[in-house]
């Protein structure tokens, strides 16, 4: 498992408050477009994009769906063992989610792994929907890198809770907290229940009274009655 330092509440929500306040004094930059020649994502040394590929996810540029060329548990499964059998676990899934939060410091690139990839499977793999989950959703369906992949969306989150809906109708938030929806499994409830709660009395309100509604959709049963300590705490959503 990532490592990490557990902060107090205090601590931590103070941290994303802070995070939020930068974020609205400093509009997202205009970062530097990949190149839409190429539809495919060059490959460079990043152990993320290799990765990916060899698991069976080809990561494209622009507007264009991320492609999934194998079965979605193939791909899970492959990956957690690539990543499992590698020389330097558990130091690579250190290295694998830095190279994914440099990858998605694009807006375009991010956006895109937050929706469904393509499948490029035969007729007869993909006998029942064309539907494939997100690489994020994906992702955070592998034990060992859904603890950091979360860490990084809630860190990813303050950038967009004060902005307008895309041009495209897309509501980023809202879309960043669907990928925690309906998991097959939470690696650490508390962490997560504790994370939202930050999130929920920080954000604004059309957003508190959507990210609060979506809670039984996210946290299991065992969750429950920490949510209802904590909601106490959170300001009030009016």
């Amino acid at each position: 498992m990532v490592s990490k330092r557990r902060l107090s509440k205090s601590e931590d929500k103070e941290s994303l408050i802070e995070d939020v306040s930068k974020a609205r004094k400093q509009p997202l930059s205009k970062k530097t477009k990949k190149s839409h020649v190429h539809n495919e994502v060059e490959e460079n040394d990043s152990i993320f994009l290799k990765l990916l590929k060899t698991s069976g996810v080809i990561l494209k540029t622009g507007e264009s769906q991320n492609q999934l060329t194998v079965d979605q548990v193939v791909f899970q499964k492959k990956l957690f063992q690539t990543l499992r059998k590698h020389p330097s676990y558990p130091k690579i899934i250190e290295e694998f989610v830095s190279g994914l939060e440099s990858y998605i410091e694009d807006q375009d690139s991010f956006r895109s792994c937050l929706l469904s990839c393509e499948r490029l499977q035969d007729e007869e793999a993909s006998i029942g929907t064309s539907y494939s989950k997100s690489l994020i959703k994906l992702l955070l369906g592998i034990d060992i890198l859904q603890p950091a992949i979360i860490k990084t969306l809630f860190e990813k989150l303050p950038e967009f809770l004060f902005e307008n809906v895309n041009s495209d109708g897309l509501n980023m938030p809202r879309l960043i907290i669907s990928q925690l929806k309906w998991l097959d499994r939470i690696v650490d409830g508390k962490d997560l229940t504790t994370k939202l709660m930050q999130l929920i009395s920080i954000a604004p309100l059309y957003l508190q009274h959507d990210f609060v509604t979506s809670l039984p959709e996210i946290l299991g049963d065992s969750q429950h009655a920490d949510v209802g300590k904590e909601l106490r705490w959170v300001s009030p959503l009016g």
